[in-house]
């Protein structure tokens, strides 16, 4: 067993909620008898530090149901004893289902929501998150690799490569995780250096479209006190989409690589450390692939829809290369009465090559596009956390800490260019454009002199720097009733440190037309959270917790003809009530909770050339989701068939805006862009004016009403090791892409069927599986993208299926 990193022990709607837990509790209250087995659940340390995993018993003879433990509260405890809301899965979990990317937790966790553009992960959890794909606009849904944050969206983890587990939690985690988690966190763990030598390959391949994958993990001991390990993973993949543009050309294949490597001292049984460097390339379309399914009316009525059918017929080829680089390092030194940490990071990601056909058809109307969109990140953080040895362990657990955040990102430049390759003076351009893409075109030049070329260049840079500091305490008084109180203050500073906008010239060189006045805003902000968790029975914990989250203010950085505006701060205030339950001798786990988030200010995008600025982002005023969720597992037949298990996963959400009466949208007959003004000549508000566009009401983009799982799984011992079968079904009753709402915005309700076929020879320690993933050939959207021209869709993968092979020795 390694001694490296080892673990030391250790309103009417609110009314509803607590009327349909207090139902639950009475309808589950007699199992509470019933669960009377003493038996621990077992588990085993791992290396680096990382929370235990439960050790794991022959597959036919299961333990009591599965436990992961969690670093929700920045210490290791059980799932089950955590009152927060969290989707826990191990790296045998993710490699059974396939799940490689933060893309692929949709299918496994509902009431998530994530979709693409641009090569941005768009993640939406419990109705909260962001829904533009620009550098200044950070996502709702933090993330967080070995407990260090990466703010970026920007294509963090397409492929996880050999990690120890990934936790989801759900709702506000402003008080320990910090700026911008107003919808949750997702905390990706990779592995740490051991002193146990060993070695890990996975490799798969399905035939449709090429697609071979290939994962490499190992940890060498270099001496008693050193270790490194290096994992490191290959994917290609034929293009989703073809071409049909008649040039006979093809779309570029899929190409995601990327290393990480770990190096860990131990100084002595109090003090270690590990150092960690990745690298990771991502290059191909990804999203930027899509078809104009929904041409607008401002084209005229000579471009015919294109089918859902994965071809594009873009002129300008679509393409786009991420490149990723960070390095961290976590210390750790253990005193008596306090565990110390010490976190540094540096992240950069940079776009480039990045090519969108931003029109969606065969003719060369719009094309955008950066020469470089980069994010640079400097993080550092220091934490304190209680131990066996402190001042009131038996009855108090604490954590505290400070944090501090740099970074400058943005377009360097980014493009617009409006009917390109086509050799002709502006003027004709002009006339040339179709429908009354020309009138829009001059009426936004305004007095500026007709121009040589139609390519607009931007750059727009923001800097940003944060100061923070938090506490939390959890105090048990009694056996049966905690409470934790915690919050943090936080300092930004947000600065666009520069906005220009130039036109093109046949020489080749840019003359600049604007030169937007750089802005600087600053914040505080101090979110708490109070949390009351009570155990009125073994096994069953109930929690009621308030909490804020914040989501820092920021500004538009793609303005092409006005100054850039700033964005208001989100706030998010959070209540939930939960329970959390295991029953029948641990072969039932019953988990549930009822919420409601009230968000103030929520930041939301709208895309559109004709609107002053190609990508806007803007303050939506209120918005409430009201939300349940549930979560079981279950072996159904301990006795008689101790291989089978059963899940089920639900959760319903009514998200909607409570107060929008200034919404952005398209109008329905001229295809144009509309900016809403609901103030009359006295200065007041009525919703009657034509010019009023009210989205009061409506719902909240990209968020399902209804989204469930459900999984079976048998295993069977069979000569040489075990056999499993297994299948998990997701269902998504559809959402919005749109606030207005507008019903060519719409997808629709969709399902994905997967399945596979294992076999594990254990004397070899390797696993074949055949799987089979979206065996229905359900077709629905990874990005649906929404601008003058109409309206773009970008197709998940169809029906696949294939082998993989998992060899550990």
């Amino acid at each position: 067993m390694s001694t490296m990193f080892r673990p030391r022990a250790g309103r009417p709607g609110v009314s509803a909620i607590s009327h349909l837990l207090g139902s639950a509790l009475l309808a589950a209250a007699p199992l509470a008898f019933a669960a009377t087995s003493d038996e621990p659940l077992a588990t085993i340390p791992v290396p680096g530090g990382a929370p235990p995993v439960v050790a794991s018993e022959p597959a036919a003879t299961p333990a009591p149901l599965a436990e992961i433990t969690v670093t929700a509260r920045k210490r290791a405890e059980r799932s089950q004893d955590v009152p927060v809301s969290i989707a826990a899965f191990t790296a045998d979990q993710l490699d059974a289902r396939g799940i490689q990317s933060v893309r692929d937790l949709t299918t496994a966790v509902p009431g998530l929501t994530v979709t693409d553009l641009g090569g941005y992960n768009l993640i939406y959890m419990r109705g909260v998150g962001t829904d533009i794909f620009i550098p200044s606009a950070e996502p709702s849904v933090a993330t967080y690799v070995d407990g260090v944050y990466f703010p970026s969206g920007h294509s963090l983890a397409q492929s996880f490569g050999a990690i120890e587990r990934i936790e989801v939690l759900k709702g506000p985690q402003g008080t320990l995780f910090g700026r911008n988690s107003t919808g949750g966190a997702i905390s990706i763990w990779s592995k740490d250096p051991g002193q146990q030598a060993e070695t890990s390959i996975q490799t798969s391949y399905a035939p449709r479209y090429n697609d071979t994958r290939t994962r490499v993990y190992t940890n060498l001991p270099l001496s008693d006190d050193i270790a490194a390990s290096v994992s490191a993973f290959y994917n290609r993949a034929d293009n989703l989409y073809r071409l049909d543009n008649g040039s006979g050309d093809h779309l570029p294949p899929e190409i995601g690589k990327g290393a990480r490597v770990k190096l860990g001292f131990t100084f002595d049984d109090d003090v270690s450390l590990v150092l960690t460097w990745l690298a990771g390339q991502q290059r191909g379309t990804g999203t930027t692939a899509s078809a104009n399914v929904d041409p607008s009316p401002l084209l005229g009525a000579t471009l015919p829809a294109e089918t859902r059918d994965y071809v594009v017929t873009a002129n300008a080829e679509p393409s786009l290369v991420t490149d990723t680089r960070a390095a961290y390092g976590v210390l750790k030194w253990h005193l008596p009465g306090v565990d110390t940490k010490l976190l540094g990071s540096y992240y950069f990601v940079r776009a480039h090559d990045y090519v969108y056909d931003f029109d969606g058809t065969n003719q060369p109307l719009a094309t955008y596009g950066a020469n470089s969109e980069y994010q640079r990140f400097v993080t550092s953080e220091l934490q304190f956390t209680s131990n066996d040895e402190s001042w009131g362990a038996d009855w108090l657990k604490w954590v505290g800490g400070l944090y501090y955040l740099k970074s400058r990102g943005g377009y360097d430049p980014g493009y617009l260019r409006l009917l390109d390759d086509v050799q002709l003076p502006t003027q004709q351009l002009l006339d040339a454009l179709p429908g009354t893409l020309g009138t829009t075109v001059r009426n936004l030049l305004g007095d500026l002199p007709i121009p040589e070329t139609l390519t607009f260049y931007f750059t727009g840079l923001l800097d940003t720097e944060s100061y923070s500091a938090y506490a939390q305490s959890t105090a048990s008084l009694t056996d049966w009733l905690d409470i934790t109180l915690g919050g943090r203050w936080q300092h930004e500073s947000r600065k666009l440190a520069r906005s220009d906008v130039g036109l093109g010239n046949l020489g080749g060189g840019v003359s600049t037309i604007y030169s937007f006045s750089p802005e600087q805003t600053t914040a505080t902000n101090f979110s708490p959270k109070v949390s009351l968790d009570f155990r009125p029975f073994r096994d069953v914990l109930l929690y009621a917790s308030f909490q804020q989250g914040y989501k820092s203010g920021t500004y538009n950085i793609i303005n092409i003809f006005k100054q850039p505006e700033y964005v208001k701060p989100e706030k998010v205030t959070a209540y939930e009530v939960g329970l959390k339950s295991e029953w029948l001798h641990h072969s039932l786990r019953f988990n549930t909770a009822l919420f409601q988030n009230d968000i103030k200010d929520l930041q939301t995008g709208f895309m559109s050339f004709t609107s002053g600025g190609a990508i806007n982002l803007e303050n939506a005023g209120r918005a409430r989701i009201r939300g349940v969720e549930v979560e079981t597992v279950w072996q159904p037949l301990r006795r008689l068939d101790p291989g089978l298990t059963l899940n089920a996963n639900a959760s319903w959400l009514h998200a909607v805006y409570l107060d929008y009466d200034n919404g952005r949208g398209f109008n329905d007959t001229t295809g144009l862009a509309y900016q809403s003004d609901c103030t009359n000549a006295s200065g007041e508000y009525d919703a009657r004016l034509a010019s009023c566009h009210d989205f009061s009401g409506n719902r909240i983009v990209r968020t399902p009403k209804f989204s469930r799982t459900f999984g079976a799984a048998q295993l069977l011992s069979v000569p040489g090791g075990t056999l499993e079968v297994a299948g998990d079904w997701y269902y998504n009753s559809g959402y919005y892409y749109l606030a207005q709402n507008a019903d060519n915005s719409f997808e629709k309700a969709y399902s994905v069927l997967n399945a596979r076929i294992s076999y594990l020879y254990e004397r070899w320690s390797m696993r074949v599986t055949l799987f089979g993933e979206n065996l229905t050939d359900a077709r629905y959207d990874l990005a649906q993208f929404h601008t003058d021209f109409g309206r773009e869709d970008s197709l998940a993968p169809p029906t696949t299926w294939g082998l993989r092979l998992n060899w550990d020795f």
